[in-house]
């Protein structure tokens, strides 16, 4: 089942259409072949670093991914982690993905949410808010120093 309204305009595949390697988008994280990562536009409870994983190809949710991805898609979510636990020296990692109206899905293609956590952060009660532009790139450069 599709959720995605007709003529849905998906902001990750603009995103990936414009993605050569090395990528020349700044808030962009990492290109891989199959999946890139990114920081998004907002950030919840004041947790600073938080990015997105995101399959290149459109899927809309985890019913759609095809499973020879999960490999690659994964490889990247634990460099990302890693380049999180460098960069901010976080003490752990969480990890979030939406799936349906149901699940709180709103943009409709596949994406995972990893966060650098803190003891007592309030990620779980936290609010969304957005990122500056210079926020967004400065974050994703020490990301991108940390994944060297």
């Amino acid at each position: 089942m599709k959720h995605a309204p007709p003529g849905y305009a998906c902001p990750f595949c603009r995103i990936a259409e414009s993605l050569p390697t090395p990528a020349v988008d700044p808030t962009v994280v990492l290109v891989e072949p199959d999946v890139f990562a990114l920081v998004p536009l907002h950030h919840y409870a004041g947790i600073h670093g938080n990015c997105l994983v995101v399959p290149r190809q459109h899927y809309e949710n985890l019913f759609h991914i095809p499973d020879e991805l999960g490999k690659d898609f994964f490889g990247a979510t634990r460099r990302l982690a890693h380049a999180m636990r460098s960069a901010f020296g976080c003490e752990g990692i969480s990890t979030r993905q939406h799936n349906g109206p149901a699940g709180d899905q709103d943009v409709w293609h596949y994406h995972l949410h990893v966060f650098p956590r803190s003891p007592c952060d309030g990620l779980h009660g936290g609010q969304k808010l957005p990122y500056t532009r210079d926020e967004r790139i400065e974050l994703a450069a020490r990301l991108r120093r940390a994944l060297r």
